[in-house]
């Protein structure tokens, strides 16, 4: 069997993945996707459900026997393929058909084990439907307005009293709403230019579990900023989760397609757990490195078993 690193050579976890394969004797390759179609072959046979990747280098690689794909990104198409050219144009043609192919092998029933599938990714992407699919799986969510209605949106902030706003897709950081951010020139200009995700702040602390198969590891993120991706220096204390919060981690990953993950909670002064957002490709060297959890060793375990 061999394995697939699904990004882009300059990435640190890519690397760290290939050499860690490597290591341990297992055949694998990386993927950059924008090398398709320039540089890249995928063949596919819907008739019988395989194919072929053919490498820059001249390999050729079957697509039932790639046992795994650790998909660090996704790179899109050979920047020759623009998803901006004119509708109909050559150029706008190819990128749509060299999506549609190299999707198709990403949704393929094919025996691979993806560590984790287009579907979870496309979930994550679309952050409403990802709460509407963890709510469903019985995990308690912040109050939440997400869209564009101003009426609605500032009914929602006055309701709530305290509110951080974040993008819908993702790509910023979590602010918290000021009545500056409330006056209605500012708004309507905002809310004409793109829907906001606006939710109760929860006084407490930020939790994070990565989740790797059945194992979980999980650790308090200690912080006084809004969002503690700003926070160099964020202190890291790892913990147990809760046996009841434990027990609904599978709940969500089935919910999500993942077979790995890091959830991010908000847990209030009471002790109860708000999930935040399951991310599918979430970065682990630095926690790794700071909590001491096996998390490299961990996925590599899942994905070569």
């Amino acid at each position: 069997m061999k394995h697939i690193v699904l990004g882009h050579p300059s990435d640190a976890h890519v690397t760290h993945m290939l050499e860690s394969l490597a290591a341990r004797g297992f055949q694998a390759h990386l993927i950059d996707s924008s090398k398709f179609p320039s540089e890249l072959q995928l063949s596919l046979r819907p008739q019988h459900g395989g194919g072929t990747l053919r490498l820059a280098d001249g390999a050729l690689l079957d697509l039932e026997q790639i046992g795994s794909v650790y998909w660090r990104n996704f790179c899109g198409v050979s920047q020759g393929t623009r998803a901006r050219a004119v509708r109909g144009t050559l150029e706008d043609i190819s990128y749509y058909d060299s999506m549609a192919c190299i999707r198709s092998w990403f949704q393929a029933e094919l025996p691979t084990r993806w560590f984790n599938s287009w579907s979870a990714f496309q979930s994550h992407q679309e952050k409403p439907h990802q709460l509407r699919l963890a709510a469903q799986a019985g995990v308690a969510i912040p109050r939440t307005y997400i869209g564009n209605d101003i009426e609605q949106a500032r009914a929602f902030c006055e309701a709530e009293g305290d509110v951080i706003f974040k993008p819908v897709y993702g790509g910023a950081h979590t602010e918290r709403i000021t009545p500056k951010h409330l006056e209605s020139e500012h708004m309507s200009k905002a809310l004409a230019l793109a829907p906001i995700t606006l939710q109760q702040f929860v006084p407490g602390t930020n939790i994070r579990t990565y989740a790797i198969g059945e194992q979980l590891f999980t650790a308090e993120l200690n912080s006084d900023n809004i969002d503690f991706r700003t926070d160099r220096g964020m202190e890291i204390k790892p913990i147990e989760l809760p046996p009841e919060q434990a027990a609904l981690v599978p709940a969500i990953m089935r919910s999500l397609g993942l077979n790995w993950t890091a959830i991010d909670w908000r847990r209030d002064h009471d002790g109860r757990y708000y999930f935040l957002e399951a991310n599918p490709s979430p970065m682990f060297l630095g926690m790794e490195k700071r909590s001491g959890f096996p998390l490299g060793d961990t996925l590599l375990r899942a994905m070569t078993a």
